[in-house]
């Protein structure tokens, strides 16, 4: 670490499965001599609180402040009396509007939210607006945009084109809920081509299983199209299953004009692959009617899927000079989820996206 660079104070809110990540992750960012110490925990049960910020004391220095309302850590004399400057939020997704429109009413820099970014579109917004305008940085923590397989599959079909435009996404997810995990795979599809959601049209389980969170949270699984427009007007659609009744799974399939790209970013390697088979470049001035045999394409799939690694890189964006906009795809995906919601509503019918008037005051409690 360079002398005389000011280390950040971070704080971490939730420490559950994916707090405790948002802790290895700012281990491993100060590991690589990036200037981040963790400063205060929060959890609802103090006792678990307490027990990490123990763990982490030595003969050096104390362990972290452990409170278990999440307030005590925005006043300004938080963490040694000089603040948080790095705010982790690992709660659940109905706290998560409170919680970031706090911090930018107290200026904390820098702002990582996990997803979803919130429960309806309004509040999206006005997270987003509220840090605009304190200049707090928000994130969102869309891990697919810097999980290396990922990065790797997009570097493939978007910048090297092996199979041509995109016509078709089509996701096997399984159960997990459509704004728990369905959410990442929706941002993913656009992502990979730097497209928006223009409609989504769903058919949502009726009566889904209670929810593993909790009874207050609402997450259904179903059947998700989502339709999708790159800058140039370029359009293709996205088909995810996320039935309850499907085990869980991450195969992803972009059928181009070209050819066919396939991905797997949940199995372990050697197992978990990604391919592709497309027309050889010479034979792709051949008119579609006519059967050309493709040719294999090998793609690294790259290394097993590590949510540690890409929420550190995710946070070393978010400090870094030139931070990725993250917080304008976490509003687009939960209006994707919401209007997934009243789609399944209206049986089916096709929603608009941006949600605009009405459609963004719907408020669901997703996880």
């Amino acid at each position: 670490m360079t002398t005389g660079r000011k280390v950040l104070k971070a704080a971490v809110i939730g420490l559950g499965g994916m707090g405790r990540r948002h802790i290895a992750a700012l281990d491993a960012m100060a590991a690589q001599g990036s200037g981040v110490r963790l400063a205060g925990v929060c959890d609802m049960n103090l006792d678990v609180a307490r027990e990490l910020a123990g763990s982490r004391a030595d003969d050096r220095q104390a362990g972290p402040v452990s409170v278990s309302d999440w307030r005590e850590l925005l006043l300004p004399g938080a963490a040694d009396g000089a603040g948080i400057d790095l705010l982790c939020i690992a709660t659940n997704g109905p706290s998560h509007h409170e919680i970031v429109l706090a911090a930018a009413a107290a200026r904390i820099p820098y702002v990582l939210c996990e997803k979803p970014m919130s429960t309806s579109g309004a509040k999206a917004r006005e997270m987003a607006e509220a840090c605009a305008k304190s200049g707090t940085r928000l994130a969102v923590n869309l891990c697919r945009r810097f999980l290396t397989r990922c990065l790797l599959f997009r570097q493939a079909v978007r910048d090297e084109n092996v199979a041509g435009r995109p016509r078709r996404f089509w996701g096997l997810i399984g159960g997990g809920g459509v704004g728990c995990v369905g959410l990442h795979y929706f941002d993913y599809a656009a992502w990979l081509f730097d497209a928006r959601p223009v409609w989504v049209s769903a058919e949502l389980t009726a009566c889904p299983a209670p929810n593993v969170r909790g009874a207050q949270f609402c997450d259904p699984g179903g059947q998700v199209s989502v339709g999708f427009e790159c800058a140039d007007g370029h359009r293709f659609v996205g088909d995810f299953e996320l039935s309850e009744d499907v085990p869980r799974a991450s195969r992803c399939l972009v059928i181009g004009t070209e050819g066919v790209a396939e991905f797997d970013d949940f199995t372990p390697p050697p197992t978990g692959s990604a391919s592709a088979g497309a027309r050889p470049v010479d034979q792709r001035h051949v008119v579609k009617t006519r059967l050309v045999q493709p040719e294999p394409v090998a793609l690294d799939h790259g290394p097993a899927l590590d949510l540690v690694q890409a929420t550190r890189d995710c946070l070393l964006d978010l400090v870094g000079p030139y931070a990725l906009s993250t917080s304008g795809a976490g509003i687009e995906s939960v209006d994707v989820v919401l209007g997934a919601h009243l789609s399944s509503q209206r049986g089916g019918a096709r929603v608009a996206l941006p949600l605009t008037g009405e459609a963004l005051a719907l408020d669901v409690p997703i996880t």
